[in-house]
């Protein structure tokens, strides 16, 4: 059984992609759409172009004139304790909502406990002085409602519904939550460990990484918004954090609170002067907004994922206040340039070019200064004709008037997509306490409209001379740096890092030849069999063996997760140099696979993949001294001399992006570990191989059998079953 073969498997069978061919680290996700969904391109498009007796397409008709649109009534009022409270009424269906915001969130946590408010939220619900976390939970499912917690930069937010018969349940619930939590230690430490497994989950998404590297940038690192939580911080996160946080920020005159649906405002008032009358405390001062840096030309961003073979590539900058009127020509700027699937980048990088699946922009409003970005996710090879046609369309856009055509398609879509956000209390009530927390009259949510309505095509090309501004404009690229450095050559001046943002040199991109010697007297022949699990649940198998030919080895593996089933078999010499490596991936009807042959320093060879992971090519690479085929770094590791402490490094030949790439194996200590195939004293060995990594435990006697395995970033692990 091939550990690395697994490794590629897995994340096809769980996300959907294409498989790895020739078992090693997983490629990335076919690209997912950032802003909106995308469906990808199909054969079945060209047969019906081909048919002559398909009638012309035709322009849609000119959108019917939008229709008066009436909010349900609400009011604001101020409770003499400084609370504000905000009612929406909407008798239509017989729900009600509570939302109570705190107006301080993550921006607001100290540097060496970032991750506090979010944590602050997960623990809110989990006890108060007079309920448990399970008596909370029973009672607001027995009435069939909901209750949860969550943070944002801006602000902390309390949720419940509820049948309308129960908001004095719900009142009561949220009350008790936001004024007398317990923070129990347990849920503490159950929320310390959820919050890690989410930021490692975040690590290994190249998405993810690209955009905490984006907000650093931006923003700058003394800027709150450009921060996001750490291993360490999480963990230097303690009880006393937690309630010197509620102590400090709990205040009445520092919340705003809002109760949607079929309501009375009087009932309501009165049902809130009881529960919340009792709260004190007045209004919390922002801290002062440190303005970001100004940006002196552009500068691009590499982020080194070695093995990638698609990247993500973003580009934008600061841009606005949300009291800033431009926000209406910016949004509708935003809707012509990257909005949808009808935008400029969507329609030249993906149906002109067939780079990527979707390209996308946005702009932000957050409380003090947004974001205008423009992002896209495309294969390895089209990563620099990607990147230079999306900054031709930024400079585009401030150098040529958008289209009377492009400009009405815009507003219409806007304005007609608007009472879509309108529908149901909940919706109404979240935008007008959205509007109201980032300080906005509620004419700006009423009126929005009328504003989309007034933009000229020259209010366009102002906002987007004035905050798109390419020449000055972060770039950010994660991918293979090895493959993106050459080409990126140019664009603009590179900053090379790793995924963690620890910086790095061009000659770091270069696989060293390994150092390391292997025998494989210490092997034996056997078979090995292994359960696949996802969150505790059997997904799958996979069974291995490793046999003698002639006077080297053979090793062969088959995988079955979910609809994806592989095959895969290397053949190696006594002193681990690779000889050949065949792989097969089926996946419905898609079939993949590989086929690579070693000889004097070159591995040579065919590789069938998607077209979206850059199709069928053609191998001829030289190769550092000791590059093994994936699959033989697990071998490598059985007869490897291993001791807590000690670290391997292999390079690993990647047919996914034709190179070779490191693979290193650190030994963290030892473990007793149960599987269902028994107890093992095990080496603990944290791996990290391009842009998979992982925990695995090794049998500590030679050979040093994978026992266990876990996969980062992703809820699965595999375990040993059976071995003969």
């Amino acid at each position: 059984m091939k550990l690395r073969q697994i490794l590629a498997s897995l994340p096809v069978a769980l996300l959907g992609a294409a498989a790895a061919c020739g078992g090693g680290a997983p490629p990335a996700a076919a690209p997912e759409p950032q802003a909106a969904a995308a469906t990808p391109a199909t054969p079945a498009v060209a047969a019906v172009a081909a048919d002559t007796t398909t009638p012309a397409r035709q322009s849609p008709p000119p959108p019917l004139p939008a229709k008066p649109l009436s909010f349900p009534p609400f009011e604001e009022t101020v409770l003499p304790n400084g609370l504000r409270l905000i009612v929406v009424q909407k008798h239509d269906a017989p729900v009600a909502n509570v939302n109570l915001y705190v107006e301080t969130g993550s921006a607001a946590d100290p540097t060496a406990k970032l991750g506090l408010a979010s944590m602050e939220a997960a623990v809110l619900t989990q006890g108060t002085t007079t309920r448990t976390a399970k008596q909370i939970a029973t009672t607001i499912e027995g009435v069939g409602g909901d209750l949860s917690a969550s943070a944002t930069n801006d602000y902390l937010a309390i949720t419940s519904g509820v049948l309308a018969d129960q908001l004095p349940l719900a009142l009561t619930l949220v009350s008790d939550v936001a004024l007398h939590p317990t923070f129990p230690a347990s849920e503490i430490e159950i929320a310390r460990t959820q919050a890690l497994s989410a930021l490692q989950a975040s690590m290994a998404q190249p998405a993810d990484v690209a955009h905490r590297r984006f907000i650093r940038e931006i923003y700058g690192e003394a800027n709150p918004y450009s921060r996001e939580p750490l291993p360490a911080t999480l963990k230097a996160i303690g009880r006393s954090d937690l309630t010197n946080f509620h102590d400090r920020y709990f205040k009445a005159g520092n919340a705003l609170l809002v109760v949607s649906g079929d309501v009375d405002p009087s009932a309501v008032r009165s049902l809130v002067e009881k529960e919340f009358g009792a709260w004190k405390g007045s209004g919390v001062p922002d801290a002062a907004f440190v303005q970001p840096p100004a940006q002196a030309g552009t500068h691009l961003y590499l982020v080194n994922r070695p093995g990638s073979v698609q990247s993500n590539i973003l580009v934008g900058d600061v841009a606005i206040r949300p009291d800033n009127p431009d926000y209406y020509p910016l949004e509708v700027m935003n809707q012509i340039l990257g909005g949808g699937t009808d935008s400029r980048l969507f329609s030249i990088l993906r149906e002109q070019h067939g780079w990527t699946y979707g390209a996308y922009s946005d702009v932000t409003r957050p409380e003090h200064l947004g974001y205008f970005v423009a992002n896209t996710e495309v294969r390895t090879a089209a990563t620099d004709s990607a990147l230079v046609e999306l900054i031709h369309q930024l400079h585009r856009l401030g150098q040529e008037p958008v289209s009377a055509q492009e400009l009405s398609a815009a507003k219409s879509y806007l304005i007609g997509s608007f009472p879509l956000r309108i529908q149901t209390a909940g919706q109404i009530a979240s935008q007008v306490a959205q509007t109201r927390l980032l300080g906005l009259p509620v004419s700006a949510l009423t009126g929005y409209r009328d504003s989309i309505q007034a933009v000229t095509v020259a209010d366009v090309q102002r906002v987007a001379r004035e905050y798109v501004r390419p020449d000055s404009a972060v770039i950010v690229v994660v991918g293979d740096a090895t493959a993106l450095y050459p080409k990126l050559q140019g664009i603009a001046p590179i900053v090379l890092s790793d995924v963690e943002g620890n910086p790095i040199q061009p000659s770091d991109l270069e696989v060293k030849a390994s150092t390391e010697s292997f025998s494989a007297a210490d092997l034996q022949p056997s078979t090995r069999t292994y359960q696949v699990l996802v969150n505790g649940n059997a997904m799958g198998t996979a069974t291995g063996s490793l046999a003698r030919e002639g006077s080297g080895w053979v090793s062969t593996s088959d995988v079955q997760v979910g609809p994806v089933k592989q095959h895969s078999e290397v053949h190696f010499t006594n002193d681990l140099t690779p000889v050949s490596a065949t792989t097969s991936v089926q996946q419905g009807a898609m079939q993949m696979g590989s086929q690579l042959q070693y000889a004097d320093g070159k591995v040579t060879g065919t590789v069938k993949m998607p077209a979206q992971m850059g199709g069928e090519k053609t191998i001829d690479a030289t190769v550092p001294k000791g590059t093994l085929f994936n699959g033989m770094d697990e071998i490598a590791l059985a007869v490897a001399d291993l001791a807590p402490g000690k670290t391997i490094s292999i390079p690993v030949f990647s047919p996914q992006s034709g190179s070779p790439m490191t693979a290193s194996f650190k030994v963290t200590g030892t473990e007793s570990v149960t599987v269902p195939a028994g107890t093992f004293q095990a080496y603990r060995v944290e791996m990290a191989a391009g842009p998979q990594s992982g925990t695995l435990w090794v049998r500590r006697d030679a050979p040093h059998v994978v026992v266990k395995q876990d996969i980062a970033g992703q809820p699965v692990s595999i375990v040993l079953q059976s071995m003969k």
